[in-house]
């Protein structure tokens, strides 16, 4: 029993299983928060494209951070662990940094957008009063004309020719 407990010692400090294990959980996790912290940011990306937001750059940079989560990834899958958490938490920071701009972004196209609203009614009401306005103006005109030449007009009287 003794010598089976020696051994079993003896062979863990040689074979240091479980710190690669333990390296692979926390890498695996690292790598999660990393795809999550992507997919947030696309869909803070999306939301802002949706609200009229120009989003090219923040793409750009999505691009970037999808890049290295995939080198993360191949990284992880050939067991180099220590590149692949590395990777995993530099995307992080670009993950967050694109949250953040796109949430401004979207912000700044929602009040762009209620702004251009306003000013296309305000527009549109000036632009109806300034036509009714001119329509007034004409058919005073016209009706002045027609009064003017009323009192030469003859009147005509048809015979009856039966």
């Amino acid at each position: 029993m003794v010598t089976l407990f020696v051994f079993l010692s003896f062979g863990s400090f040689i074979y240091k299983g479980h710190y690669v294990f333990a390296q692979s959980d926390q890498t695996a996790s690292k790598l999660q928060a990393a795809n999550n912290a992507i997919e947030q940011a696309f869909n803070n990306v999306s939301d802002a494209e949706k609200a009229g937001a120009n989003v090219s750059s923040l793409l750009a940079q999505l691009n970037v951070a999808a890049g290295i989560l995939a080198q993360a990834e191949n990284s992880y899958r050939t067991g180099d662990f220590t590149t692949a958490a590395v990777q995993a938490e530099s995307i992080l920071p670009i993950a967050q940094g694109i949250t953040n701009s796109a949430q401004h972004d979207r912000q700044s196209a929602l009040v762009s957008g209620e702004h251009a609203f306003w000013l296309t009614i305000a527009f549109s009401v000036i632009g109806a009063l300034v036509f009714v306005f001119i329509l007034f103006l004409v058919w005073g005109r016209f009706k002045r004309g027609y009064l003017e030449k009323l009192p030469y007009l003859k009147p005509e009287v048809a015979e009856n020719t039966v």
